[in-house]
């Protein structure tokens, strides 16, 4: 239980930029009208701003 929390709480900064963080940019995109590049969806393209914000926050270990 406690290796499995260890790992839930490793993982933090990817969990909620894939699961706050993507779909708010996806509702932000809809809302404003924004048709996003080469065919995404705005899940999709929520995916990718999430990934690129998630991602360097997994390795600094830091949001800021």
């Amino acid at each position: 239980m406690a290796r499995g929390l260890k790992l839930l709480f490793y993982f933090g900064p990817l969990m909620f930029a894939a699961g706050f963080l993507a779909p708010l940019t996806a509702q932000v995109i809809a809302a404003s009208g924004w048709t996003p590049p080469f065919g995404l969806s705005p899940l999709g393209c929520g995916f990718i701003v999430a990934a690129a914000l998630g991602i360097p926050a997994q390795i600094r270990g830091r949001w800021i």
